[in-house]
Order: structure tokens, then sequence, then C-alpha cells
């Protein structure tokens, strides 16, 4: 049978780690490996990590200390793994015990899958994050199960050649949106994204207004560098400067402060990473309206000569 990797990064997660740890020994399946990249945390999280993995049968992690960015992280716990599936969680988030069996389930038993995305909702633990769990995820119902997917990159699973053509995680991305720009990838390339959502693992999110406001900034930040979706962030700009055209969209009351603070900040995200972001190494091409590496575009091509 082949062999499964786990893989994670980590930054300053404090106590999450262990209630994150619980979920994963309590696994009803096992993986074969398990790497944890540890992107430069200054609260002790090797230690508890160490400290929470110490017991029971999971396997201990290999934790790798890299003061790097989430993608960055991502590959470099995947170079360090030899299995042929591997499958990325994030930390922070709880596992329902049957997740990894569930999320490489049809990897083993399709042969022409190569990749699976699970369904992860937020944990609503507080008022706040019940108003924002209807922006931040999305309901399980909106794929059909097997069909092509957008997932978190803290729940995914696939293939390792089929992560090798994508070219991995984009590592010039300087905050977020490398999942996005990945499955993107994945999808193109020939390597659609298995929907899972029997795959779940719940998500801690943010608890305040304040915490919620920088998420979506550098949620933000990351989609302008990518250029991706002007339309809508002109749209929300126009919301930003003009309040009452939120009562002009669908659920005009709902929340609409809320809204109206996802709006403003996403913006404010959004044309800073248009203007001051990062931008794609040289090789990468603008294609449809994304950003596709060397590697992805050769794969392209060759699909196209056939």
């Amino acid at each position: 049978m082949q062999k499964i990797a786990l893989i994670a990064t980590v930054f300053n997660e404090g106590d999450a780690v262990f209630p994150w740890a619980k979920s994963l020994r309590a696994q009803t399946r096992r993986p074969d490996e398990f790497v944890i990249v540890d992107g430069g945390s200054t609260d002790g999280t090797p230690e508890r990590l160490r400290q929470a993995f110490s017991h029971g049968d999971f396997p201990m992690p290999r934790i790798i200390i890299e003061k790097c960015n989430i993608a960055r992280g991502r590959n470099l716990a995947f170079k360090n793994t030899t299995a042929d599936i591997v499958a990325s969680i994030d930390a922070g988030s709880v596992a329902t015990e049957r997740w990894l069996e569930k999320v490489v389930e049809p990897l083993f038993e399709q042969p022409d899958v190569h990749a699976v995305g699970g369904w992860r909702p937020l944990r609503l633990e507080n008022e706040f994050q019940k108003r924002i769990g209807r922006y931040c995820c999305f309901p399980r119902d909106r794929w059909p199960v097997g069909a092509m997917c957008d997932p978190s990159g803290g729940n995914i699973a696939f293939r390792r050649h089929a992560f090798e053509a994508a070219g991995g995680f984009p590592e010039w991305l300087t905050f977020a949106g490398e999942d996005f720009l990945f499955n993107a990838t994945m999808n193109r390339i020939g390597f659609p994204i298995y929907y899972q959502p029997d795959a779940l693992t719940l998500w801690e999110g943010r608890s305040n207004w304040r915490s919620y406001a920088v998420m979506v900034r550098r949620y933000g930040y990351g989609l302008g560098e990518m250029q991706v979706f002007p339309k809508n962030y002109w749209a929300w700009m126009l919301t930003t400067l003009v309040p009452p055209l939120i009562l002009f969209s669908k659920n005009p009351l709902r929340d609409a402060w809320l809204r109206w603070l996802r709006n403003a900040n996403s913006v404010w995200g959004w044309f800073t990473g248009r203007i001051f972001g990062h931008r794609p190494p040289p090789g990468w091409e603008f294609v449809d309206g994304y950003w596709f590496g060397p590697g992805a575009m050769a794969v392209m091509r060759a699909r196209e000569k056939k």
C-alpha cells in the first residue's frame, strides 16, 4: 500500500497546539511520515509540539525551524517527505477523527484522482465567529461530492507527481493566497481537486473584529499581488466610500457593519498588494487572469499539443 505523509506549518500557536495534537492522535488512520515546519515561533511552539506528541502511537513529527511564509513552509515540509501521497493540515484547526482517512480515500480508490480537498468550516465559539462564519467559509454543499473545488491549503491531499507538476505553493506571495493560486494551477494543468466534504477540519478563525480585519486585509493583499478579481474590489471600493450602497446588496440589513469592515479592509489590502506587493519571479506568465509558473506552463503547453 502507498505510504502517506502528513505536513503542517506552525507559527506562535501557543496552547492551541494541544487540542490540535489531540485531534491528530485520535485519527483512525496514521500517517507514515509527519513533518512540521515552524516559521520562527518565539513562544515555545516547537517545545509544545514535542510535548503534545510525546505519548500515544501517533508518529512523532520531524520539526524543521525556518523563518518563512506559509507557502515556503508547506513546500519545505513536502520536500522532506518521501511518500507518494501527502496530506496538509493547518495548526490551530481541529481534525475530526476520520479526517485523514477521508481526505486520502479517493486517492486510494480512484487512480484518476490526483488531489482531494476537504471541508473546513469555522469553529463557532462566540457570537462574533457565528457572524463571520458565513463570510469566511463556504457551505458544505458549495460543490457536489467529487466536483472540482477550491479548498484551503490546510485541508488537502495530493499525489506527489501532481504537486511537483504544479510547482508547489507560490512562495513569492507575501502573506496569503498561496492555496488559492496553487488550486488554480492544479485545476488548470489537469489535476482537478476532488471535493470530499467528509474530510472535515474545524478552523479556529478570528474571535474579534480587530483580528478579523487584519486577516481579510492580508487575504486582500495576496489577491492584489496576484492581480485577480479587480472588478470585485472596485465594487467593494464603492461600498467602502459610499456605505449606503451596501443596502442594494443581497440581504442588505444583515451584518451591514461587518460587511463594510470586510470590504474596507479587503480593499485596503488588495490595492496595497497590487501597488507595493511582490511580483512573480522571471518565467511566470499571466494567462486567463491567473499567474502560472514555468513548470505549470510547460505542462499546459504539452497538453495543448496533444
